[in-house]
This record gives structure tokens, C-alpha cells and sequence, in this order.
């Protein structure tokens, strides 16, 4: 028969404290939130973003060995967000994201970020990747390709199902064609985001 030992508090206390370490020392992404005056994080927002974001950081680095160790995610609510996800991000190489999400869409932050933020994570890590040893994107070419990219790597290796990321190909001639003939200083904001 097994005999068990009494703890002490002392013991246990260090029990749990070691506990919470390794948790901690799993997690290689950096969260931290901002707030504005009409909208603060919960501790479930924190939470269930905190999750996603390492889950798929871990699930990323399968792909992307070279994504960096220690990545830094900035949270904002917002309004300025994509339509179609009421959330919108941005990747600073060589290891910083910021997203964007909009508390007043249906379901809020967390049905936000439950949908859309693993899917915008794979997005914005493939530019981390791409874009740390690369010239950023100097035209609107260079851009649409690195955009292009990171969407294919979001559609086909998260399963994204966005309208951006499905390619008709009777259209994709008429595109390249529209693309090729800008100016190579084009409206690249308009064309890439704002574009039908």
C-alpha cells in the first residue's frame, strides 16, 4: 500500500509556484493589451486571446521554423477593422503583430477571436518570416506578392475561407494585367485593400 506524506504549506507553496513557472515557460508570445475608453479586455478576452495566439505560434513553427523564438502581440479594440472579420492586423519584423479587433461586432472580442485570429496569426507570422530577411515591399507588385503569399500560407495551411483568398481563375489574367500596369508607386492601399 502507498503511504502519503503530509505536505506543508511551504512544500506546496513551492509545488504551485513551480507549476505556475513551467506553465509560463511554454509560452513564447508576449500579449499585451491596450485599452480605450469604451472598451477593456476581460480576463476571458486575455485569456482565450493568450491561448490562440501560443497555440498557434506552436502550430506555425511546424511551417515556419524560422519564425522568431520570442514574439510580441499588441491587442487594440478598434473600429478602423476588415469588414468581413470586425478585426484587422499588422506584422512589424522582425517579431511584433498588432491586432485589431472590434468589441461591438456581434459575439464581441471573444467570438472575434474564436473565428479569426488563429487564421490572421498564420497571416501575419508568414510576413514576419518572409519580410525579416527581405527589403520590405517597395511596389505595388512587391506588395500584392507578399500579401499573396501570406494569404495562400492563411488559406491553405489554417483553412481560411475568405473571399481575398479564393482566386477565380477566369479573373486572375484580368489582375495581373490591371496590377502590371500601374505605376509601380500605385495606390497600394486602394488596390490591395479597397479594391473589388
Amino acid at each position: 500500500m502507498t503511504q502519503i506524506t503530509r505536505i506543508g504549506r511551504r512544500e506546496l507553496a513551492t509545488l504551485f509556484t513551480m507549476a505556475a513557472f513551467a506553465g509560463c515557460a511554454q509560452r513564447d508570445v508576449q500579449v499585451s493589451y491596450l485599452r480605450s475608453d469604451s472598451y477593456t479586455f476581460t480576463r476571458v478576452d486575455r485569456a482565450t486571446i493568450d491561448d490562440i495566439a501560443n497555440d498557434t505560434a506552436s502550430e506555425v513553427r511546424r511551417f515556419l521554423p524560422a519564425l522568431p523564438q520570442r514574439l510580441e502581440i499588441t491587442v487594440r479594440p478598434g473600429t478602423d477593422v476588415i469588414e468581413e472579420i470586425g478585426a484587422t492586423a499588422a506584422a512589424a519584423p522582425p517579431a511584433d503583430v498588432v491586432w485589431t479587433v472590434d468589441p461591438s461586432r456581434p459575439g464581441g472580442v471573444l467570438q472575434t477571436a474564436k473565428t479569426h485570429l488563429r487564421a490572421t496569426l498564420f497571416h501575419e507570422f508568414h510576413h514576419l518570416v518572409r519580410d525579416v530577411d527581405s527589403h520590405p515591399p517597395y511596389s505595388i507588385v512587391d506588395t500584392a506578392v507578399t500579401e499573396g503569399m501570406a494569404t495562400a500560407f492563411e488559406r491553405d495551411f489554417a483553412g481560411a475561407e475568405y473571399p481575398w483568398g479564393q482566386y477565380p481563375k477566369a479573373d486572375v489574367e484580368e489582375w495581373a494585367r490591371e496590377l502590371l500596369a500601374l505605376p509601380s508607386d500605385g495606390p497600394i492601399r486602394d488596390w490591395v485593400f479597397g479594391h473589388p
